[in-house]
């Protein structure tokens, strides 16, 4: 199975192990690799990725991990690996359409990166299909439809989080169950595609995504 969240992770890794000098946003990095990844996989909650299993993944002793999230630096690289993960993230979900089950690889690891990075995935996306919604409404009004490029976008959003939601109910229900509405007055044709069978359960998804992670880890740094 491909993991996004693994690649994108991984991806980042190599690029600082290949490079002599290292800038994100325009601050120097200089961190060794392991401690690097490890603010990478602060993109996930901490239930999910517990200090323990950083510490075996990572070979990093726990008071390691303790004393490097006490440090500045090393949060502030966290705060901007988050940025640009977000940022990432954001724009995949905007101009790449997926087969179903890859949005529903995308919604399940959402589920797992940490609180406040996935609001600054989920708000600006969210506040994309409210007004999409309203311009719909609109468009419904007058017997027009949206532009390809707004519908592209619109279904798109709305894939995502429909299977979002229906893993974890949360207040965007209200936003994603009018998109849906919309969708049966506009293009009853693709009501289809809320009719999800999911082919993972949340368990095993997360113990496969776990040993992936292991194996790369082991790859990259031969730990």
């Amino acid at each position: 199975m491909r993991y996004y969240t693994i690649e994108w992770i991984f991806s980042v890794l190599k690029v600082y192990q290949t490079k002599k000098i290292f800038y994100i946003e325009n601050k120097q990095v200089s961190f060794k690799p392991k401690f690097f990844l490890l603010a990478l996989l602060h993109l996930y909650q901490k239930k999910h990725f517990p200090l323990e299993e950083l510490s075996e993944f990572l070979s990093i002793d726990k008071e390691e991990i303790i004393s490097h999230r006490s440090m500045f630096d090393f949060m502030y690289l966290v705060d901007l690996l988050r940025k640009e993960f977000a940022s990432w993230f954001k724009e995949m979900v905007l101009s790449r359409d997926f087969s179903e089950q890859a949005y529903e690889t995308l919604a399940r690891e959402f589920l797992l990166l940490e609180e406040q990075l996935r609001k600054q995935i989920q708000i600006p996306l969210l506040n994309n299909i409210k007004n999409l919604n309203y311009e719909l409404e609109d468009k419904i009004e007058t017997g027009k439809s949206l532009s390809k490029d707004d519908e592209n976008m619109f279904f798109r959003i709305l894939k995502f989080f429909d299977w979002v939601e229906n893993f974890q109910e949360s207040l965007c229900s209200r936003l994603v169950n009018r998109a849906k509405e919309l969708v049966e007055k506009a293009y009853p044709e693709k009501l289809e595609i809320f009719n999800k069978v999911p082919l993972t359960n949340e368990e095993n998804f997360k113990q496969n995504l776990k040993e992936e992670l292991k194996r790369r880890i082991s790859v990259s740094l031969e730990v």
